[in-house]
């Protein structure tokens, strides 16, 4: 089996380092909150053979820095996600969810006509491999709270203070609701 090249460079946002890497075309393949293993692979099981390079992953960092600065709403960096069938409907239906808003695990089953699946739906937000470029921060429990972020990465406390920062940045409802009642 052919290997592909994967570059990466750790990019020093202010919700901590994150981990880019992209394909020889500019496709992200992963933003990652720990370091990308030696041997990674997708789920298309095809090797990588990994470079350091932060210039391929300019363009990344540079909408990146955009959205940490609140002057970009909506990323064309183009994943390049691999999964299920399923994976993909819930994946797609993220990028449809506006900046500065967010929908339940619920609201994501229903609109995929997949009404009974929000624990699924959970479970493909979770494995997300581009989180924020695919924004899987905004979406919450029923209850409205933030819950956790990147819980297979990090420590529950990190991810969710992440998941606050990423919808403050946006200006979300729910951050600003949660504000003013623990005022």
């Amino acid at each position: 089996m052919k290997e592909e090249l994967l570059y990466t460079h750790t990019y020093p946002s202010p919700i901590g380092p994150l981990h880019l890497a992209v394909n020889k075309i500019g496709r992200v393949i992963r933003i990652g909150f720990t370091p990308l293993p030696e041997n990674f692979t997708t789920t298309t099981k095809v090797p990588y053979r990994i470079l350091e390079n932060k210039y391929a992953c300019g363009e990344l960092e540079y909408q990146l820095d955009a959205y940490f600065r609140g002057e970009l709403q909506e990323f064309t960096v183009l994943p390049e996600l691999h999964g299920t069938p399923f994976q993909h409907s819930v994946w797609a239906r993220l990028q449809k969810i506006s900046y500065g808003e967010t929908l339940s695990y619920g609201e994501i089953a229903q609109k995929i006509g997949r009404r009974q699946a929000a624990r699924a739906v959970g479970n493909a937000v979770a494995i997300n491999p581009v989180p924020i470029v695919v924004p899987c921060h905004r979406v919450l429990h029923s209850s409205g709270g933030i819950g956790t972020y990147a819980a297979r990465s990090l420590p529950h406390s990190d991810g969710s203070e992440m998941k606050r920062q990423l919808l403050e940045i946006e200006g979300s409802n729910v951050v600003l609701r949660s504000a003013r009642a623990s005022a």
